[in-house]
């Protein structure tokens, strides 16, 4: 059974059956769901010729910044704004087309906050990314453990939303997921289950797997500068010029460079994939000043992402709707993939979903990637002997300013 598009201009419900073409996509590559749909504009037909059509009514003329709302089968999609209006026409064809994202997309466009505060304080990322995203009228909640309240988060004053906001994720280990209907979701991979496993032969149409070892590496390194307090576990005693010369350090301890100054250990996380068969070294440095077991949970944490990266399908389905409870396809969910082909029978994560209307029907575009593609690290810890507060640092918001 085919489901039904509904489309609302500025809170007016048109139910429109003239389209052409359609595409409804989401993907946590980018945060704004986006829309492109080609379709006949028997509104401006008939403005534009009105001996040659009937009398109306007829639809509302489509003009750029309108908001627009997408049912399916009357359950909310997509909740934005119309970014552009093309039309087309010669001597015997008449077309339109407009595209647009959900509400996040303003995040991606615009500042954060350009009257300020510049930095907070005492407050969580739930708070921070309301008081970000109040001004946008998008409303933001979290569906797992959001961690603890930063002690200082500063923000550039030419940054976007977004970019302050995901610089604000990456310390709590969050991901950042539009909900497509005007929210935003502090959350983390593979939170929810996905209607129905893919199966080939079976619900999947066909395939298109990639299998790369172009972004994966046989060792990461992660370096990072510690402050003389370095060990390999919580049990091990503080290094000291005392108890690792500088002479010893290359034969006996080779994770760890010393130098004379304690503040200037240099220490090395080392994660190894055995996937990788020949030697692909790679080294990363760490955003700040880390201790030994930062730097190793980083090196893990780059080779799980990596890895998941490295491995993606795309499936064509028939239809919008799967499994027993006909519910839609969605990002960021886990579903069981079995395809004797791709030589795959495991656990997946949804990357992106594509509603697709054409001459060929309904059907769904579903990219799946390896379970641990967008995993997060929780960088808190870097930060957390930092000084607060120091007199004279720009406007700082407390707990009760937090959401206006």
């Amino acid at each position: 059974m085919s489901s039904v598009l509904t489309v609302r201009l500025d809170g007016q419900g048109t139910s429109w059956s003239l389209w052409t073409n359609v595409v409804i996509e989401r993907d946590l590559d980018h945060i704004a769901g986006g829309f492109d749909i080609e379709y006949i504009d028997d509104g401006r037909i008939a403005q534009s010729l009105p001996t040659l059509t009937s009398s109306g009514p007829f639809f509302e003329i489509v003009r750029v910044g309108m908001a627009v709302t997408l049912l399916i089968d009357n359950e909310p999609v997509l909740v934005g704004y119309i970014d552009d209006v093309e039309v087309d026409w010669t001597a015997d064809h008449l077309s339109a087309r407009l595209r647009g994202r959900d509400k996040t997309g303003d995040l991606v466009d615009c500042a954060a906050l350009p009257d300020g505060p510049a930095e907070f304080s005492g407050v969580d990322i739930l708070h921070v990314a309301q008081k970000v995203c109040a001004p946008y009228g998008i409303v933001v909640r979290a569906d797992v453990d959001i961690g603890e309240t930063f002690d200082r988060l500063s923000k550039y004053p030419h940054e976007t939303a977004l970019s302050f906001l995901e610089k604000a994720a990456r310390e709590r280990a969050l991901l950042l997921v539009s909900d497509g209907v005007g929210g935003l979701l502090l959350t983390r991979g593979g939170s929810s289950d996905g209607p129905s496993p893919i199966t080939r032969p079976g619900n999947a149409l066909g395939g298109r797997y990639t299998s790369s070892w172009q972004q994966r590496f046989s060792d990461y390194y992660v370096k990072g500068q510690s402050d003389g307090r370095v060990s390999r576990g919580a049990a091990a005693a503080p290094l000291t010029p005392a108890t690792v010369p500088p002479s010893a350090a290359p034969a006996d301890m080779p994770w760890i460079v010393y130098s004379p100054s304690p503040a200037n250990i240099i220490a090395t996380g080392h994660a190894r994939d055995p996937e990788i068969t020949r030697y692909r070294p790679t080294v990363r440095l760490t955003r700040s000043q880390s201790g030994m077991s930062t730097t190793q949970v980083q090196a893990d944490w780059a080779l799980r992402v990596a890895k998941g990266q490295g491995e993606k399908i795309v499936y064509p389905l028939l239809g919008w709707r799967a499994g027993p409870a006909n519910a839609l396809w969605r990002t960021n969910a886990r579903v069981t993939v079995t395809d004797a082909y791709a030589d795959i029978d495991k656990p997946m994560l949804i990357a992106g979903v594509r509603f697709m209307m054409s001459e060929r029907g309904q059907m769904t575009e579903l990219r799946v990637a390896g379970i641990t593609a967008y995993d997060r690290i929780n960088e808190a810890e870097k930060r957390r002997h930092r000084t607060t507060n120091a007199p004279g640092q720009a406007v700082v918001l407390t707990p009760d300013q937090a959401v206006p």
